[in-house]
């Protein structure tokens, strides 16, 4: 019994991070702190660049409209939608 709880213990901290809500319809995984993540998708709905701070970002765009914006610098993920 106490090695099944181990192992499921070890399963949960070695598995995925959930997402973390920054406000704004922003949501993060990994260590990215909200006030980075908000204005690293501020800067790509108005310069629409694809390489920002560092992450790698791509969106989809509508009527001229960005409404996602998809970063990542290798575990980080942010992600950003209308």
């Amino acid at each position: 019994m106490l090695t099944a709880v181990i192992a499921v213990a070890l399963l949960g901290a070695s598995g995925a991070v959930a997402a973390k809500s920054c406000g704004g319809n922003v949501t993060v995984k990994g260590a990215v702190a909200c006030y980075k993540a908000r204005a690293i998708v501020k800067e790509f709905k108005r310069t629409r660049k694809q390489a920002i701070q560092g992450f790698k970002c791509s969106g989809s765009v509508s009527g001229g409209r960005v409404i996602e914006v998809n970063c990542h610098l290798q575990s980080k993920r942010i992600h950003w939608s209308a």
